[in-house]
C-alpha cells in the first residue's frame, strides 16, 4: 500500500487531506511542522510528501532541502502545497527540487489528479532505473563473457552515449580511468557476496583520493572507475586539473597498496593472483551528457578523451607501469611531477599516436599543501551508495558470464570444423572422460601450447552443495603448495553450482598399469620416496591428504610421479580444528583398501594417517597384491584394524621393518613425519640408487 505523509499545520485543511485520501486506500501518516514531519519520515519513509509551505519551527522549503539532503529520502517524491501562487514560490520550490506543486485551494479532482501523477511519474523512474541497472549488468555479463573466451567487446565499459542522453556542456578537463588488472581470474576464485565485498571495500578506498582532488562526474562500471577533473569543477581550488588528476591517481595507487593487505587478511588462503590497477590520465575537450529530465542529476562523460583515457589505462598492463598521462596532461601538471620510462602509443580506431610517460611521484608545494585537500568530500555518501549497487551489479555479471561459459561445455559437441571452445587462455580440444557431475577435457594452453586438464563440475541442486564445497577446496588447498611431486594447478573458478579446475595433464596416467606391470625394488623406492616428499611437504603446510593410493600417484614421461585428487584432503590450520579432522561416527572418508585404522573407526586424523596409507601402498608394489582383502567392507576394516601386517615376498625382506613400522595400528608406532621414513631410507642405505625430484 501506497503511504503518504502529510505535513500541515493547518488542522482542518490536514484533517480533509487524511479523510479524502484514506477514502480512496491510502495508508496515511501525518505532521503538524516540518521538525515533526522530517522526523516522520526519518521513521516511516515515506512514497510521497505533501507538505505545507509556511509552517512554524521549520518550512515547507527547509523540510524539502533537509529530505534530499538524506541519503535515505533523497528519492522520496515531494509535493508542496501553498495559498502563494506567484511564479517566484513555484520557481523556489522546483529549484530545491520538489516534483509538484498545488496551489490553495485546491479540489478534490485536483489534488487526485497531482497524487495520480506523481505516483506514475515515480513508477516511470523506477522502470527506468531498473531497466538501466538491467542492461548495464547485462552489457558487463557479455563483456566478461567474451573476455572468458580469450576475446574482447570493443567497448568493454559502455563509454559511448547511452541512448536517450543529451548532450549538456563540453568542458575542458581532465580524465581519469582506473581499472583492476586480471579481474575476472581474481572474481573466479571468490563468491559472488565475496567480489562484491571486494569492490565495495576497494572503491571506498580508491574514491577518497579522487574525492579529496576534486574529481567529479565519478562513474563506476564493472571493475572500472572514471572521473572528470576540471577548472570549473574544482571546488574554489586554484590547482590545475591536470595536477589534482596526476594527485588523484598517486592516491589510488597508495591506497591499493594499502588494500592488499586488508585482501591477505580477508582472503589470504584463496590462492588469489596479484592485486594490481592500472590508470590512464587524458587531458582535452569532454561532453557530460544527462540522462532524462533536467531533474535528473545521473550525468556520463563521452568523447575522444574518456575514451584515450581509458585506452591509456589499457596499456598500462603491456608497459609495466601503474599509472599512465599522456603529455596533454603533463604539460598543464605544473613543476614537480615525476616521471619514468616515456613511450607513444597508436591510439585505436585512430591514425594517431598519444605521446606518454609512467608517473612515479609528485613533489609537492606550497599551493598543494594549502589547496589540495579542499574538496568536495560531501558527495561521499552518494559516492558510497553507488559503489555498493555497481559492486552487487558486478558480482552477478562476472559469475553471471562464468555460469553460461561452463553450462556450455556439457552438451558440447566436439567436431572438426567447429571454432574450438576457449577458457581463459585454455583452448578445449576433446572430452577424456565424464561422471557422476564432473566432465573432464583435455585442453592447451594458448600461450605455451601445454596440455592440461580441465575438470568441470556441475552441482546444481541442494544435494551437490557437499561436492563443490571439496571440489573448491581441492584448489583452495593446493595452491598454497608448490612442490615437483605434487599435482600442478593452474587455475580454478566457480560459481553458486558451477566449478572448473584447470590442471597437469598425465599422459602416462596412474600407477595402477605399473603395479599390474610388476615392478623392481628400485623403482619401488624411487616411488616411496616421492610421495613421501610429496606428504613430508604438504603435511608442513598443514594438510592431510586422507586418500593416498595408487590411483592418486601421476606418472610423469621422465619417471618422476605427483600426488594429486586432494577432493577428501583436510587441512589442519583451519580454525574449527578438531571438527575438520575428526570423521561422524559411522563415517568412512577414503578408500578402504588403503584405510588407516583411525580412519576407519572415524577417529582424530594425523599425517601419520597418511603414512598408514603409503605402507599399504608401498606393500602392494613390492608384492604384487593388497596386504588385506575381504569378502565385506566390515571385514576389510577388521583386518585394518587388528590383523599383523603380512610379509613381504623373500626378495624384498629387508624393506619389512619399514612396511610395518609404515602400517602400525596405533599412529604413535608409525614414524614421526614422511621426512622420518626418508631418513631411515637414507640411514639402510637403500635410496642411494633412487633418482627423481627432491624436495
Amino acid at each position: 500500500m501506497t503511504q503518504i505523509l502529510i505535513v500541515e499545520d493547518d488542522d482542518a485543511i490536514r484533517n480533509n487531506i487524511i479523510r479524502l485520501l484514506k477514502l480512496e486506500g491510502y495508508d496515511i501518516v501525518s505532521a503538524i511542522n516540518g521538525r515533526l514531519g522530517l522526523e516522520r519520515a526519518r521513521e516511516m519513509r515515506p512514497d510521497v510528501v505533501i507538505s505545507d509551505v509556511s509552517m512554524p519551527e521549520m518550512d515547507g522549503f527547509q523540510l524539502l532541502e533537509a529530505i534530499r539532503a538524506d541519503r535515505d529520502l533523497a528519492a522520496t517524491s515531494v509535493m508542496l502545497l501553498t495559498a502563494l501562487d506567484d511564479r517566484a514560490s513555484m520557481r523556489r520550490g522546483m529549484t530545491a527540487g520538489a516534483d509538484d506543486y498545488l496551489a490553495k485551494p485546491f479540489t478534490r479532482l485536483e489534488l487526485l489528479e497531482a497524487l495520480e501523477g506523481l505516483l506514475r511519474k515515480k513508477g516511470r523512474i523506477e522502470e527506468t532505473i531498473e531497466s538501466a541497472v538491467k542492461a548495464r549488468e547485462e552489457h558487463l555479463r557479455r563483456a566478461f563473457t567474451e573476455s572468458l573466451g580469450g576475446t574482447a567487446l570493443p567497448d568493454k565499459f559502455a563509454l559511448e552515449a547511452p541512448h536517450g542522453a543529451i548532450p549538456d556542456t563540453v568542458i575542458e578537463a581532465t580524465v581519469l580511468f582506473s581499472d583492476i588488472r586480471n579481474f575476472t581470474s581474481l572474481a573466479e576464485k571468490l563468491s559472488s557476496p565475496e567480489v562484491a565485498e571486494l569492490l565495495t571495500e576497494y572503491f571506498e578506498r580508491t574514491c577518497e583520493p579522487v574525492l579529496k582532488n576534486g574529481g567529479r562526474h565519478l562513474k563506476f562500471i564493472g571493475d572500472g572507475l572514471m572521473s572528470v577533473f576540471a577548472d570549473t569543477l574544482s571546488g574554489g581550488s586554484p590547482l590545475p586539473a591536470s595536477r589534482r588528476a596526476v594527485s588523484a591517481a598517486l592516491g589510488m595507487a597508495l591506497a591499493t597498496h594499502e588494500f592488499r593487505g586488508w585482501l591477505d587478511r580477508r582472503f589470504g588462503q584463496r590462492g588469489l593472483p596479484p592485486f594490481a590497477i592500472g590508470v590512464g590520465l587524458h587531458a582535452g575537450e569532454v561532453t557530460i551528457c544527462r540522462l532524462g529530465t533536467i531533474h535528473n542529476k545521473e550525468t556520463t562523460p563521452i568523447g575522444d578523451t574518456v575514451n584515450v583515457a581509458a585506452r591509456l589505462e589499457a596499456a598500462s598492463k603491456e608497459l609495466g607501469w601503474t599509472v599512465v598521462a599522456s603529455s596533454a596532461v603533463l604539460g598543464t601538471a605544473g613543476d614537480g611531477v615525476q616521471t619514468g620510462g616515456m613511450t607513444s602509443l597508436a591510439v585505436r580506431g585512430k591514425n594517431a599516436f598519444v605521446d606518454v610517460a609512467e608517473i612515479t611521484g609528485l613533489v609537492t608545494n606550497i599551493d598543494d599543501q594549502r589547496h589540495g585537500m579542499a574538496t568536495l568530500t560531501e558527495r561521499a555518501g552518494e559516492v558510497r551508495d553507488a559503489v555498493q549497487v555497481n559492486s552487487e551489479i558486478t558480482a552477478r555479471a562476472v559469475k553471471g558470464a562464468l555460469q553460461s561459459k561452463l553450462s556450455a561445455f556439457k552438451d558440447h559437441q566436439f567436431e572438426s570444423g567447429q571454432a574450438p571452445l576457449r577458457l581463459k587462455g585454455y583452448c578445449l580440444s576433446r572430452k577424456i572422460g565424464s561422471g557422476g557431475m564432473t566432465e573432464v577435457y583435455l585442453a592447451a594452453r594458448e600461450s605455451d601450447d601445454l596440455p592440461v586438464v580441465l575438470k568441470v563440475l556441475d552441482a546444481s541442486g541442494k544435494a551437490a552443495s557437499e561436492h563443490l564445497s571439496r571440489f573448491i577446496q581441492e584448489y583452495a588447498l593446493l595452491s598454497r603448495i608448490e612442490h615437483p611431486n605434487v599435482i600442478r594447478i593452474y587455475d580454478q573458478g566457480f560459481t553458486d553450482d558451477h566449478a572448473y579446475i584447470a590442471m597437469e595433464y598425465f599422459e602416462q596416467g596412474d600407477l595402477r598399469a605399473e603395479i599390474a606391470a610388476g615392478m623392481s625394488q628400485q623403482r619401488v623406492l624411487a616411488i616411496v620416496a616421492q610421495a613421501a616428499q610429496a606428504l613430508a611437504a604438504i603435511h608442513e603446510r598443514g594438510v592431510i591428504h586422507r586418500d593416498l593410493k595408487p590411483e592418486n600417484i601421476m606418472r610423469r614421461p621422465d619417471g618422476s610421479v605427483a600426488l594429486a585428487d586432494f577432493g577428501i584432503a583436510k587441512s589442519m590450520l583451519q580454525a574449527e580444528n578438531m571438527a575438520l579432522t575428526q570423521t561422524r561416527h559411522g563415517d568412512v572418508v577414503g578408500t578402504p583398501y588403503y584405510l588407516s585404522p583411525e580412519q576407519a573407526t572415524g577417529q582424530v586424523i594425523t599425517p601419520r594417517s597418511d603414512l598408514y596409507s603409503l605402507g599399504v601402498m608401498m606393500f602392494e608394489m613390492l608384492a604384487g597384491e593388497r596386504p588385506f582383502r575381504a569378502e565385506s567392507l566390515d571385514l576389510l576394516l577388521a583386518r585394518h584394524l587388528t590383523a599383523p601386517t603380512p610379509a613381504l615376498p623373500p626378495a624384498h625382506a629387508a624393506l619389512q621393518p619399514v612396511v610395518e613400522r609404515l602400517m602400525a595400528k596405533k599412529p604413535e608406532d608409525r614414524y614421526e613425519s614422511a621426512l622420518g621414513l626418508l631418513a631411515d631410507l637414507d640411514q639402510r642405505a637403500l635410496l642411494q640408487t633412487v633418482t627423481g625430484p627432491k624436495a
